[in-house]
């Protein structure tokens, strides 16, 4: 029996049969009482990187150009959007920014709030053990070789966030691939497995088209023969299914994106509702390489081995 077949006969066990039901139930209740799944908040502005593929940095000046921005909310104005959406039944959230450690406490405050808490960080700053035995979900972002992850984000931090990262099981590396890292994935695996994190999931650039960092044609391939390869080799570590990578190739994934839909809704630092996580505008649709509707089309199809492989995310 090849790993791949004893991979689908796990993802078809009774126990993820029974973890699929509840967020069907999250569904139905999302579309009787329109209320969402999950929310995304930007807590802050500020981060202490400027990076080249920045999603949130793209979106904020866009808003800037418009005179259109307004100051972050405070810390009491951050609790109560918190505690109105606990309030409205949602369960679970992102927390992202700029860079969310830059405001500590409010992480400290969000995951007493929510059930389930992601929190999206560059690695810098080391995420502590919060009180009690609920801990977040923390997605550090490693982009390539260290010398190329330091190029990306424009600092020499990487040994800096290995460190940081370290033997801490709460960690899934993020890494956005683009044209400046796509030949990188198979180096990028071998060396985050050594720092016993819990895993990896990659994500495809998002951007406007003509965009230089879009990764398409013999790029987009040669990404996808790599991303294929470390999944047979290291199977357990990476946690992305074949059905979410066909749907970065397809975008299969954007009619029912779980943004347009209502079923996430994300937040800018000042409160007001975005688009989506990546941005305010749906010309950023075509090129989505959006982990978080992607995962939830492909549950949605109830894919055997995606609701395996996002065992390892709170839902």
């Amino acid at each position: 029996m090849t790993l791949s077949q004893n991979s689908l006969l796990r993802a078809i066990s009774i126990d993820n049969i029974k973890r699929a039901i509840p967020l069907g139930m999250g569904q139905l209740k999302r579309h009787l009482i329109k209320v969402p799944f999950a929310v995304n908040y930007d807590l802050t502005y500020k981060c202490n990187l400027k990076c080249e593929h920045c999603y949130f940095f793209s979106s904020v000046e866009e808003k800037r150009r418009e005179n259109a921005l307004r100051p972050e909310l405070t810390d009491p104005q951050w609790l109560e959007v918190f505690k109105y959406h606990r309030s409205r039944g949602i369960t679970s959230a992102a927390i992202t920014g700029g860079e969310p450690t830059l405001r500590m406490n409010l992480l400290h405050e969000a995951v007493k709030i929510f059930p389930r808490i992601q929190i999206a960080t560059n690695g810098i700053i080391k995420i502590p053990r919060f009180p009690g035995n609920k801990q977040p979900l923390i997605w550090t972002s490693i982009d390539g070789r260290p010398e190329t992850h330091n190029a990306i984000r424009g600092a020499e931090i990487y040994d800096r966030v290995i460190e940081n990262i370290r033997d801490d099981k709460r960690v899934l590396i993020s890494t956005t691939l683009t044209t400046s890292n796509y030949d990188e994935i198979e180096d990028i695996v071998k060396e985050t497995i050594k720092s016993n994190v819990a895993g990896i999931f990659f994500l495809f650039y998002t951007g406007y088209p003509k965009d230089p960092l879009l990764l398409k044609g013999k790029y987009l391939r040669k990404a996808i023969q790599s991303i294929s390869k470390v999944m047979n080799e290291y199977e357990d570590f990476i946690v992305i299914s074949k059905m979410m990578i066909q749907c970065y190739i397809t975008k299969a994934h954007v009619s029912d994106c779980i943004f347009k839909n209502g079923g996430v809704q994300s937040f800018y630092p000042n409160g007001e509702k975005k688009f989506c996580v990546m941005g305010n505008s749906p010309l950023l649709c075509a090129n989505c390489g959006c982990i978080v509707p992607v995962a939830s089309h492909c549950i949605s199809k109830f894919d055997p081995e995606t609701i395996e492989k996002l065992k390892k995310f709170p839902f």
